[in-house]
């Protein structure tokens, strides 16, 4: 999460004998530094069949930091509009703000088995039916990859001809992009990104995804991101009979920041039928779970996992509330809904704060 603001009030001894006459006392210098947090925690409601509750605000949360109750700011409400004009949509709406834009990445991680690139083309085409049948008008979608380093072939956009050339360019992980289009406004990933790093510091999935949390992490709003990936491990990793026994340097720092920019990860498993070994799961599992996504280990066909990402993002609620920061670490979040213990709510289990 990012720091909303520091409050300093420094006064040394010097700034106070410059305004006293000079017999007076010198005063012991203090200051005193109030860091104020402000969180953003994307939540989506529903009741035991799987159902949308649209129609909240504010004063149906209970939300709670390191189990102190916590004075919500606002609810805004995302959605892609599909949900509004189904029957769901009966109740009135009294949340602050409604929003239409939903925000999602594919990103493509190369495969160094040979075999898996048929797969990684299904991939792509079922990327593209994506677009025809679930994209709305209010979608917002990037198309990025990873070999030797992260790779952008088209910002956000809702150009589906440039989304569909993006596509083409994944198959044969071209460059990509390294310039934001002259007319690319907040919601961009080229506009934000540390050039030098995307070119030079993203060698591993790990980096290649802070990255890019990073350069999102301005969007005030959820971002979905679906990796398509054959499973991440890397050299530093020690792997024995098929598990990862340790992590990788860079896991953490890839978590913090995904929590941070507020992405969600929805990975898909490259594999028609995945290797026995764990290791081909851990990573994509665990940055799912801990990114309030899902994980899709046996996805024999793409179009399910897809439509099921489409299902899961067509609305959430984005809760935001201030806290004074003691001190540093993982910040535990628990979100319920009052009055209703029956409903699900799905939110991240907290974020870590400070270095």
């Amino acid at each position: 999460m990012r720091t909303l603001a520091a409050i300093m009030a420094a006064l040394t001894a010097s700034a106070l004998l410059a305004q006293q006459p000079a017999k007076t006392e010198p005063q012991s210098p203090f200051s005193e530094k109030i860091e104020v947090n402000e969180v953003l925690l994307d939540t989506i409601v529903t009741d035991s069949r799987g159902n949308q509750i649209l129609g909240l605000d504010k004063n149906d949360f209970v939300v709670t930091e390191n189990g102190a109750p916590q004075k919500l700011d606002g609810v805004d409400y995302y959605t892609s509009r599909r949900l509004l004009d189904s029957p769901e949509a009966s109740a009135p709406f009294r949340v602050e703000q409604v929003h239409d834009e939903r925000y999602l990445i594919f990103f493509f991680d190369k495969p160094e088995d040979n075999q898996l690139f048929g797969r990684l083309s299904a991939a792509r085409r079922e990327v593209n039916n994506f677009l025809d049948r679930s994209m709305t008008d209010g979608d917002k979608v990037a198309i990025v990859g990873h070999d030797v380093r992260l790779k952008v072939y088209t910002d956000f956009t809702s150009d589906r001809a440039q989304l569909r050339q993006a596509l083409e360019d994944v198959g044969r992980f071209s460059k990509g992009l390294t310039k934001p289009a002259s007319d690319a406004k907040s919601a961009s990933i080229l506009k934000n990104i540390d050039l030098n790093s995307m070119m030079y510091k993203t060698g591993t999935v790990y980096e290649a995804l802070t990255e890019l949390a990073d350069a999102v992490r301005p969007i005030h709003a959820r971002k979905n991101l679906v990796l398509i990936s054959p499973g991440i491990y890397e050299p530093g990793e020690l792997v024995r009979n098929g598990i990862a026994l340790n992590r990788s340097r860079h896991y953490d720092p890839m978590i913090e920041a995904l929590n941070g920019a507020d992405v969600s990860v929805y990975a898909i498993n490259l594999w028609e039928q995945p290797p026995d070994a764990p290791v081909f799961h851990q990573t994509l599992e665990g940055l799912a779970q801990e990114t309030n996504g899902d994980y899709f280990r046996n996805a024999v066909s793409f179009a399910n996992p897809l439509k099921q990402v489409a299902k899961a993002s067509a609305g959430y609620y984005l809760l935001s509330y201030r806290t004074e920061k003691k001190g540093r670490g993982f910040q535990k979040v628990q979100v319920s809904i009052r009055d209703h213990p029956e409903l699900r709510v799905a939110a991240r289990a907290g974020y870590t704060y400070g270095d």
